[in-house]
This record gives structure tokens, C-alpha cells and sequence, in this order.
């Protein structure tokens, strides 16, 4: 019999409308429309006919959303696998480590059609999700930082490996501090990831102004969920959320970093827009937020990150805490 057609003894015949030779979902709607096929050529009732139709129906509709499934795998197949190494560095605390791996990751997976997959060394990024009951795809890229001293400055190098012709993409960056680089840390990934050809230099950013008290007294703008920060002296501040709460914090300046962290006892409305269940689980697991920022733009802008507990729930059933997630901070001084 030609496969690719089907016939009974009365000479009739039934051409399926999809390839005969398919894998996988495609094999198995192959089948059904086959089998489908052979029993209308097989001689039929008014009634067979009608059921026949009805099983149609509903094949159709196990076809479609099949094949959307289909469709779903095949866009993941696309996206590239980026592979996160652990950051290797000489005379850095493990919190400053652990800052910078952190944002790498974050960055990276903020690109579209990608997927990041997190060190695998079990010290850093510890609140990573990990779902032990799939396999992690095999990288296309890996990932590599890397973070020394160098004539009283901090060199950070950040290399992307393709995983198949091995050539190396490569940042460099030289900055004072370990902070500085964390402030810059979105641009040189943004250069890493769009880099082609030789290796480039990433513009020094301008340097942090010096803190001191005076300079930081006022009217801030906050950042997500903060509408107004009054800073006040004596080490003293009040944070006036968008959802008409207050929250009361205190800040000192150490190594021209301005350090703010949160004093008033955890509020539900500190979370919002986060429905009200997932807000109490955060009353009670979160831990104060903080901020550390650097001066820049003629004392008008703080710069810095904003150090918080997250949560991700579905169906307010699993819910996993995140602390010390990190991400980007500005506040802008208001005029007087």
C-alpha cells in the first residue's frame, strides 16, 4: 500500500491531511486522523456519520491545543542558554561577591528570549529557585566575572563564552570601589551581551561626590512604591509610601556610602499592590529594607541599591521568600 494514502475493498480513498512520517505530538495527531479516516472509508450510517462528526469535533480541538502546546516548546527550543559562573576574586568580602553575582544574573536574565541558568556552587545566590524535577538545558554561552585590585582601583572583567566556537567576548571595567562597579554593573552587561569584534572598554562612569550630612538634608523623590524621603539630622528619616503610609528609617554615611535602613515594624501597606494574603505572610517573614546609595549630578541624585525581601506565590499556596533580593535605586532631591 502507498503510505502515503489509505484505501478499503470498495476502492475508496482517504487522504490524511497531515504528513504521514511525524514525531512526537505530530505523530500521535497523524494517528488519530488516520484511524478518523479509515473508518468513514469504511461504509457508514446517518447515525455513524453524525458520531463520526462529533469525534471529529473534538479531535480537532485536542489537535489545536496540542499543537499550541507544540508551539510553546518550540519558541523555548529558540532562546539562547546563558550559563552564570561563579565571580573569582581576590581580597573582596563574600557580601560584596555575592552583590555582584547577584546583579549579573538579574541583568542577564532581564534580556528577552533568553534563559540564565544561576551558579551551581550552592554558597551564592542561595534564594535561586531550583526545580529538582527537570534538567537544566545545556548552555550556549557561559559566563565568566572576575575582580582584582590594580593600582589602588578595582578591575572587574566580565567574559561571555560562546559555547560552541569557544571565542570570548570581553568587558573591562576600572572603577575606585566595589560599589561603583555594582552602580555600573547594568552597562557593562548591556556591552557584554550586544559585544562583537574586538575587545571593548566600557567608559569610566563620573566619580561619587563626597557625602556629608549637609548635602543630603531635604525632599527626595523615591524610588518603587515611595512617593516622598524627608531626611532629616541626626541620623533620621521618614519614607511617605504611595499607599498612604509612613515608614520611619535611619541612616549613617560610611566610606561616602549613605546607608538607609528601615526602623518602623513591617506594615501590609508597605507591599502593595500585593494582595493582602501575600502582604501578611510579608509582615511576618520580611526583614527591614535598606538602601545604599552613592551622590552624584551636584548632590541631586542617590544612586545606589535597594536591599528587600520578595515573594512569589500561585494561588496563594506556594509561596517562596526571596531575601536580600537587589535591585536598582535612584532618589532625586526635590528643590526647596
Amino acid at each position: 500500500m502507498n503510505p502515503t494514502k489509505m484505501s478499503n475493498e470498495g476502492g475508496r480513498v482517504c487522504q490524511p491531511p497531515l504528513p504521514y512520517r511525524m514525531h512526537g505530538v505530530k505523530a500521535t495527531l497523524g494517528m488519530l486522523v488516520r484511524s478518523a479516516c479509515a473508518s468513514m472509508a469504511n461504509g457508514f450510517s446517518l447515525g455513524d456519520f453524525i458520531a463520526i462528526m462529533l469525534n471529529m469535533k473534538r479531535l480537532f480541538i485536542t489537535a489545536f491545543i496540542l499543537l499550541t502546546a507544540l508551539a510553546g516548546l518550540d519558541a523555548q527550543d529558540e532562546k539562547a542558554v546563558f550559563k552564570i559562573q561563579p565571580l573569582t576574586a581576590e581580597g573582596t568580602s563574600p557580601e560584596e561577591v555575592r552583590l555582584l553575582e547577584t546583579l549579573i544574573y538579574s541583568y542577564f536574565s532581564d534580556k528577552q528570549d533568553v534563559i540564565v541558568l544561576p551558579p551551581d556552587d550552592g554558597t551564592t545566590l542561595a534564594d535561586s529557585s531550583t526545580d529538582n524535577s527537570s534538567v537544566d538545558p545545556l548552555p550556549d554561552y557561559f559566563v565568566k566575572s572576575s575582580l582584582h585590585a590594580e593600582n589602588e582601583s578595582q578591575v572587574f572583567e566580565l567574559i561571555v563564552s560562546d559555547a560552541d566556537t569557544r571565542e570570548l567576548s570581553r568587558q573591562t571595567a576600572r572603577y575606585k570601589t566595589t560599589k561603583e562597579i555594582a552602580l555600573n554593573l547594568h552597562n557593562i552587561v548591556n556591552a557584554a551581551f550586544e559585544w562583537r569584534g574586538d575587545t571593548d572598554e566600557v567608559p569610566e562612569a563620573p566619580d561619587a561626590e563626597l557625602i556629608i550630612p549637609e548635602k543630603i538634608f531635604g525632599l527626595w523623590r523615591g524610588d518603587t512604591g515611595i512617593k516622598l524621603v524627608r531626611i532629616l539630622p541626626d541620623g533620621k528619616a521618614f519614607a511617605f509610601f504611595a499607599s498612604g503610609v509612613n515608614m520611619m528609617l535611619s541612616y549613617k554615611i560610611e566610606n561616602n556610602t549613605l546607608n538607609i535602613k528601615q526602623v518602623s515594624p513591617n506594615n501590609e501597606s508597605f507591599y502593595y499592590p500585593l494582595p493582602l494574603p501575600i502582604a501578611k505572610v510579608l509582615v511576618k517573614e520580611a526583614e527591614p529594607m535598606r538602601w545604599e546609595f552613592m551622590l552624584y549630578e551636584n548632590e541631586n541624585l542617590l544612586k545606589g541599591s535597594r536591599i528587600e525581601t520578595t515573594v512569589e506565590f500561585e494561588d496563594y499556596e506556594k509561596i517562596v521568600i526571596r531575601h536580600n533580593s537587589i535591585r536598582e535605586s535612584e532618589w532625586n532631591k526635590l528643590p526647596r
